[in-house]
């Protein structure tokens, strides 16, 4: 299911509980089959049931510096042919500034029913609310009345049949994203929308698999109350997996979209991947992708955000080559890719200016991670990434919002029933316009916790242990020094 990206037509992951999801994995590049709006990525949210009979919950309570309250709790079931989860968390924090208090509720849940050995159906359901005072933004006025209140919810049903050469699901959803600006403000913001997606799976023999989706799709934006505007898309896409030999594998996906208010777009992409020995592999990868704008670029924002209904819809073209290396003991595993992307029509949008379309603009850089392994109780893992982007209408050595360098570095060690790490994150030279530059920022952290039984464990955290004063985006100030700690009790 995709989830709606709202007025912004982004999705904001850090007000979405992970407590039901069981991994998170992240697609780099565009994506065909997904979606050509995932110009950047995807990623995918999986929720897993437990495969016996039996239940298993847990429950989680933590408090920490600015008042932070934080519970959460999640379960997990099946009976039969019955199974499903739950989960529900609380965020509550005054924050470090007058007047920028958060509250945060969400929940989710996922249940299941196999009618028989082939066939299942399932409803799935998720949302959040969430409050933020109004001196979030040092710029802003300080005004005790004044706050964003932000409200999701998605529901979703699916069917799904499964057989021995292939699979096919059938899924309807319906979600709203709701922003309301109040009271001085008085400002409400809503969008809905509605999607129908069908996707099969078809093994063709041991070595080729071929892969289908059709869909419709209709978000209707709402601004005060009043019936703004409307967007349809209905695509079509195949995509093809095949084992050349048992050490090359080739992937391709073809999708055609067709989009009410933008021109109908064709995006591809294709990757190849072999492993030249038993512990090194090359794959290189070809991707385009078309983006149409969302209502907060289309239409005005107010208080200094006009929007423009003449923009374009992105587009781009990707390249990447890359290599993973695999030492002969397994505990040294190193990664590295470079990458060109070419876009037409990416969308600058700053706050007090009327967003505008870039005719024509690129990235070039290269990231290297390794995961180190070196001994049974410590793990290293470091990563980097440096890019390059140019705005080529402009001639500017730059495209606003992406640093130059950015990376971390992580180390946990673990003996016994204690588990302790430390992480650091640094990002630099980034850039919000031609006369701004974001601040540049190191920042570490401290984790750990402690079994003190098999299903009661303490944890606690330090984040920004330094005090590090800046900002990632320019009039919002960073959390400085905080400390956490909790327990969390397993039944």
């Amino acid at each position: 299911r995709r989830l709606n990206g709202g007025f912004s037509g982004t999705y904001n992951l850090g007000e979405l509980s992970t407590l039901g999801s069981s991994s998170i994995e992240i697609l780099k590049g565009s994506s065909s089959l997904n979606g050509a709006n995932a110009m950047g990525g995807t990623v995918h949210m999986r929720n897993e049931l437990l495969l016996v009979d039996g239940y298993e919950s847990n429950v989680g309570l933590s408090f920490g510096s600015f008042d932070t309250l934080t519970s959460n709790y999640s379960s997990r079931f099946k009976n039969e042919n019955w199974s499903g989860n739950f989960s529900f968390s609380s965020l509550d924090t005054e924050n470090d500034r007058p007047h920028s208090k958060f509250e945060s509720l969400s929940s989710s849940f996922l249940i299941e029913n196999q009618l028989n050995d082939g066939l299942t159906v399932n409803f799935l359901g998720l949302g959040y609310d969430n409050y933020l005072g109004s001196n979030f933004n040092k710029n802003y006025p300080v005004n005790p009345n004044n706050y964003q209140e932000t409200v999701h919810f998605l529901i979703s049903p699916q069917l799904e049949v499964k057989t021995d050469s292939w699979d096919a699901s059938l899924n309807y959803s319906y979600s709203e994203d709701e922003i309301n600006y109040t009271p001085s403000w008085n400002m409400l913001y809503w969008t809905e929308q509605e999607n129908v997606d069908f996707f099969s799976s078809l093994l063709l023999n041991d070595r080729s698999t071929l892969q289908f989706g059709l869909g419709y799709s209709t978000t209707r934006f709402l601004r005060e109350g009043n019936f703004l505007n409307s967007w349809e898309q209905t695509y079509a896409a195949i995509g093809f997996r095949h084992e050349i030999t048992k050490d090359t594998e080739l992937d391709g996906n073809v999708r055609y979209g067709d989009y009410s208010d933008f021109k109908s777009a064709e995006t591809y992409d294709l990757k190849a991947r072999t492993s030249i020995s038993e512990n090194f592999s090359v794959y290189a990868k070809f991707a385009t992708g078309f983006a149409p704008p969302g209502a907060l670029d289309l239409y005005s924002y107010g208080m200094g955000y006009p929007g423009n209904p003449d923009l374009l819809a992105e587009e781009s073209r990707n390249y990447e080559l890359g290599f993973s290396r695999m030492d002969q003991s397994l505990r040294h595993k190193l990664t590295m890719s470079v990458f060109f992307t070419e876009y037409k029509n990416l969308i600058n949008a700053s706050w007090g200016a009327k967003p505008e379309n870039i005719g024509e603009s690129e990235s070039v850089g290269i990231e290297v991670s390794s995961q180190n392994q070196i001994s049974e109780n410590l793990s290293i893992v470091p990563s980097i990434t440096y890019v390059r982007s140019k705005d080529l209408d402009s001639n500017y050595n730059f495209l606003p919002k992406r640093p130059e360098f950015f990376g971390s570095f992580t180390a946990t060690y673990g003996i016994n029933a204690v588990n302790v790490g430390t992480q650091m994150n640094f990002k630099n030279n980034t850039k919000e316009n031609a006369t701004s530059e974001n601040d540049d920022y190191v920042i570490v952290r401290l984790f750990g916790n402690y079994e003190i039984s098999d299903d009661l464990i303490f944890h606690a955290r330090i984040e920004n242990l330094f005090d590090e004063k800046y900002e990632e985006v320019i009039g919002y100030p960073a959390l400085g020094r905080a400390v956490h700690a909790g327990l969390t009790y397993n039944f």
